[in-house]
């Protein structure tokens, strides 16, 4: 692979695009360009050596710009779920930009199985884009993340403070994956990924419910009981644990498509591109034990 590419990593000022940035200049990287469509908050990587440019996914004009010389871009996919279609547009508008700036190979972050999962809302969105890689002519990564192990914390605090784990996830897997792995992942397949390749990063253990509230036993030293319940019960009682209203429908939508097996994927795929072992859940438990812990002494 060329040392001298230039490389583009979007979003940047998001926490997973900063690691990417992060893990390229502690690479050793050169002709590294963070893109943003605040990029005012892009210091931090500026004095690390690393270029900084705008871009908007809502500005086509921005992303000409912004994709101006680069020979390979990772576009992470976007946060705006609350208007319908406008994800897709930005990704698709995102994508047109590469092509038309003569991009060479591009890397997208997806999620797992983004075709069968109807109960994740976004599913279809990532499903447009992978088609969308697939007749764009570039070479492409697509990098299906799991989901992250800091996502439980939006959560999991309110049910270790109750001590009841109420879930519809039945006995469907999840290999949960540190955000630092994933970008990690990200950085390697930017600078090193050829051809047209899909990348499962997931954790390295797929794992039922019952099997992490084993893991918070065993690390944490609490005993939590696991009760299945329907979708419907579910809802009322993370409501009634203390969950914030916007992370409801994502629990909804996470456990039903891990009961339908969507989640259990091949979790061995990110050790293979990271060269090391990646993160467990117990040892994310382990890292954030402070605020796991916070409810339950308050």
């Amino acid at each position: 692979m060329d040392e001298t590419a230039t490389l583009l990593v979007t979003g940047a000022a998001g926490r997973l695009g900063a690691l990417v940035c992060r893990a390229l200049s502690s690479a050793g990287r050169r002709n590294v360009v963070a893109a943003s469509r605040s990029p005012e908050r892009l210091t931090d990587l500026r004095v690390k050596g690393i270029e900084v440019r705008r871009a908007d996914f809502d500005d086509s004009a921005s992303l000409e710009v912004a994709f101006e010389g680069i020979d390979r871009a990772l576009i992470i996919s976007t946060d705006a779920l609350s208007v319908p279609g406008q994800r897709k547009r930005q990704h698709r508008t995102a994508l047109e930009a590469a092509i038309r700036s003569g991009v060479k190979h591009v890397a997208y972050t997806s999620m797992p199985n983004a075709e069968f999962s109807s109960a994740i809302p976004f599913a279809q969105d990532h499903q447009d884009m992978e088609a969308a890689l697939r007749e764009s002519g570039l070479g492409y990564s697509v990098l299906r993340n799991s989901w992250y192990q800091e996502n439980l914390l939006a959560y999991l605090p309110n049910i270790l403070r109750s001590g009841i784990w109420f879930t519809a996830a039945g006995d469907g897997r999840i290999a949960y994956v540190s955000r630092a792995d994933a970008a990690d992942a990200a950085a390697k397949v930017l600078a090193f990924g050829h051809g047209s390749e899909v990348v499962e990063v997931a954790g390295p253990e797929a794992l039922t419910v019952e099997e992490i509230a084993v893991i918070i036993r065993e690390v944490l030293g609490l005993s939590i009981r696991v009760e299945h319940v329907s979708q419907e019960r579910l809802a009322v009682e993370l409501a009634r644990q203390g969950a914030l209203p916007e992370v409801i429908p994502m629990v909804l939508g996470t456990e039903a498509n891990q009961r339908a097996g969507h989640f259990d994927v091949n979790h061995d795929a990110l050790c293979n591109v990271l060269g090391r072992p990646a993160k467990a859940l117990a040892d994310f438990f382990r890292t954030e034990m402070t605020m796991l812990l916070a409810p339950v002494r308050s």
